[in-house]
């Protein structure tokens, strides 16, 4: 039975990712690190990591996809028994649950062989092999995210360390993110956050 559901998510993801796409474009999604805002404690949670966390993912077709921690997470990577995964939720399911989050996107336009490569990637870490574990020390959602988008050109590459200690947390990718935005000129697009909650500033 897994075996069946495993094959039936790759043919879904195969057929919504090659459907009618004549012109590519992917977007970068940032969540703000948010806290809870004075007189809404009693009814606002603190979210892990706090004003200074958030999430990045990517989204195309469909799909919204991002590295994420798993039954936990390790303070120093490991190569076994890995605490991470990428995760992939359907972009009306994706929206509804944020609508009431801060967020800004950045809408990039890429080529064919852009979006091959990407497709390819994504494909083989939802589906075959998590690549790396998440750790404190090690890779999380925003070097997660450079990752893939240097591997299909929009990005430098970087070495494993490298990538991560220049994209420890969200923001530092997020100031890349606006300074190719600027020079690429890219959509931005800028979501407010409800007023319950303290969010992070760029």
């Amino acid at each position: 039975m897994k075996k069946i559901s495993i094959l039936f998510l790759i043919l879904f993801f195969n057929y919504t990712f090659s459907f009618g796409q004549d012109n590519h474009s992917i977007n970068v999604y940032f969540l703000y690190g948010s806290k809870p805002a004075p007189h809404f404690k009693k009814i606002e949670k603190r979210y892990f990591g706090g004003i200074h966390a958030g999430h990045v993912s990517i989204g195309f077709d469909t799909a919204v996809v991002g590295f994420t921690r798993h039954n936990g997470f390790h303070i120093i990577s490991h190569k076994k028994k890995l605490k991470g995964r990428f995760e992939s939720k359907g972009i009306s399911r994706f929206v509804h649950d944020t609508i009431s989050y801060k967020y800004t996107t950045f809408q990039i336009l890429i080529t064919d062989s852009q979006y091959i490569s990407l497709k390819t990637i994504i494909k083989n870490y939802l589906f075959f092999k998590t690549p790396y574990d998440y750790a404190f020390l090690g890779m999380r959602c925003a070097s997660a995210s450079y990752d893939i988008l240097s591997q299909i050109g929009i990005f430098k590459r970087k070495s494993k360390w490298c990538n991560i200690f220049s994209n420890f947390y969200p923001k530092l990718l997020r100031k890349k993110m606006f300074n190719l935005a600027k020079i690429n000129n890219y959509k931005v697009t800028k979501q407010p956050g409800r007023p319950s909650r303290k969010w992070e500033n760029d």
